[in-house]
């Protein structure tokens, strides 16, 4: 494994991406390098990559120095941990042999659930260093099949009819949805402004926690560039007499979609806008033939919007 620049990698992404989606077992979105590159270029850009890469098969790590760990290698999103470090069936044999060399502690996360595929990696080091499992990582995902109307009949007969109550006060509101397809990267700017305003009265922005909010601000400019330039942004705009009053945005990748954030102004809470800017986008995802809508990991509220999807699990390793 070697050290690689930040320019290194940007020339090697489309190769680096199309293994990624060869691969099945993994986050299709959150694996590959829009997502990856705009993680680390916002939350921590000083850190040094590292890279190993045979035919299909991909090890792509940062190194970052944690008080009282010293160095360890991490995925480059760290965070929320969806994207996998690993990518194609020998990646776990690259690491072995890449770690063998240079024992240091390393975070995985966003591991295929097949531990098979581990298996090069967990007998080279076996006796030689502690692996401890993590928590694994469980997406939340509408499955689409039948169009609207398959999805509606999966969901209970409550929620459809407080889904179709919200909709009817939105509406009754004066307030429209607007589908913004793969935007010009001239209008990009104005665009995200719209989304930050309406962020920025959000009960989010009120707490603390909105995405208006650095490094948060810098992380989906950034994606949101990326996904542009690939014809993969999605961005629904709730609007009343021109102004916008809630979004929602995310990343179509080939049949699926990935859902990044969604917001509306606090003051429309009473309408249930956000459950109107939800089905909404499920009704642009099923007429553009998309095959399912991937709203992240768990809270209360996805249940009744998805199924559980996609297990990630994750491995923290540390020399003897």
């Amino acid at each position: 494994m070697k050290r690689v620049s930040r320019s290194q990698l940007d020339a090697c992404a489309d190769e680096y991406d199309a293994a990624v989606a060869q691969d099945p077992a993994l986050d299709p979105f959150c694996s590959a390098s829009p997502w990856l590159l705009a993680y680390h270029d916002a939350f921590a850009a000083t850190r040094p990559l590292w890279l190993a890469h045979e035919g299909c098969d991909w090890v792509l790590l940062a190194e970052q120095h944690y008080e009282g760990v010293g160095p360890i290698l991490e995925p480059l999103e760290s965070l929320w941990g969806f994207g996998s470090p690993l990518v194609g069936e020998g990646a776990a044999n690259l690491l072995a042999k890449a770690l063998l060399a240079r024992p240091v502690p390393i975070l995985l996360l966003g591991l295929p659930a097949d531990r098979a595929r581990l298996a090069p990696l967990v007998d080279a080091l076996a006796g030689r260093w502690a692996a401890r499992p993590l928590e694994p990582t469980t997406r939340f995902v509408a499955l689409l099949a039948g169009g609207l109307e398959g999805w509606f009949a999966r969901r209970s007969r409550s929620f459809r009819r407080n889904l179709r109550s919200s909709l009817r006060r939105v509406r009754r509101a004066g307030i429209s949805f607007r589908r913004v397809e793969r935007p010009e990267l001239a209008d990009l700017s104005a665009l995200y402004r719209r989304v930050l305003e309406v962020e920025a009265r959000s009960w989010k922005s009120a707490t603390g926690n909105g995405a208006a909010q650095e490094p948060m601000r810098s992380f989906y400019a950034a994606l949101w560039s990326r996904l542009v330039a690939r014809g993969q942004l999605r961005l629904l705009l709730a609007e009343r007499d021109g102004e916008a009053v809630g979004y929602l945005h995310g990343a179509r990748v080939g049949d699926h979609f990935r859902g990044l954030q969604f917001s509306f102004d606090d003051r429309e809470r009473a309408l249930g806008l956000g459950n109107a800017l939800q089905l909404e986008m499920l009704r642009w995802l099923c007429e553009e033939g998309a095959h399912s809508y991937d709203l992240g990991t768990h809270s209360s509220y996805k249940r009744r919007w998805a199924e559980e999807g996609l297990t990630t699990h994750g491995l923290f390793l540390q020399p003897l």
